[in-house]
């Protein structure tokens, strides 16, 4: 799959990793060569995890150099798709540096793609709204709702309905969820398999062998990942 697919998020504690991870696993399911980027060098959680399974790399991008190497190993990897989960700090890089990477892609004749995880929280929103005023290049975007925040309903600020006089006025400016390409609703994984996971750096495709696991934590763990594989083939499924 010809694509680059940056997770986002602008703040810790939206679910960036486990979205990174999910899509690790449905992309290697799936048979495709990967390349992954784990920006968050001073808690590179993913690259603990995977850095032994799948090409991985780890990139701080905090200034222009890092973009410089990310469109590096973009240009070297051009028989993968990339993987790149952001640190938190990140919103502002991503979009004073989006025009390394647009070019990069556009040149190249690749799809840039952000996924952008949130929590019901109004900076997540507004970070996302940072995001889509400023940045370019990006030929798709998707807010992810974790719905480890709570159900979908509960996302009441992302979801806030047209008044009658917004529904009639043509010339109004879009909400969010209209700006983005699509919303996908990423699932739950119970907290006592995720701290497993999390405290034993292990990979979601190597967990149930790992012998860290008990029965019924295996099996929480394969719906987890069937449930994920499919709310992400809006990304993955699409060549």
């Amino acid at each position: 799959m010809n694509k680059i697919i940056m997770i986002g998020g602008g703040k810790g504690g939206v679910g960036k990793s486990m979205v990174t991870m999910a899509l690790i696993d449905a992309l290697l399911t799936d048979g495709e060569n990967i390349v992954v980027v784990e920006s968050d060098d001073s808690n590179p959680d993913i690259y603990k995890a995977v850095n032994k399974l799948v090409p991985c790399e780890i990139c701080n991008l905090d200034d222009q150099s890092g973009y410089i190497r990310l469109g590096g190993i973009i240009e070297k990897g051009k028989n993968a798709c990339i993987v790149v989960n952001t640190a938190a700090r990140a919103t502002s890089g991503i979009v004073e540096h989006s025009g390394i990477l647009a070019d990069v892609s556009k040149e190249l004749g690749r799809d840039l793609v952000m996924l952008w995880p949130i929590n019901r929280q109004r900076d997540s929103l507004e970070l996302l709204k940072t995001f889509l005023d400023k940045a370019r290049g990006y030929n798709e975007t998707y807010t992810v709702i974790n719905t480890y925040f709570g159900p979908e309903e509960k996302f009441s600020r992302y979801y806030i309905p047209l008044t009658e006089d917004e529904q009639k006025d043509k010339n109004r400016p879009p909400k969010i969820r209209e700006r983005v390409t699509g919303t996908i609703i990423f699932p739950e994984l119970n907290d006592l398999v995720a701290d497993k996971l999390i405290d034993n750096r292990l990979a979601l495709w190597t967990a149930d062998k790992s012998g860290k696991l008990t029965i019924s934590e295996r099996s929480v763990l394969r719906q987890f990942r069937e449930s994920a594989k499919k709310t992400l083939e809006v990304i993955y499924g699409k060549r």
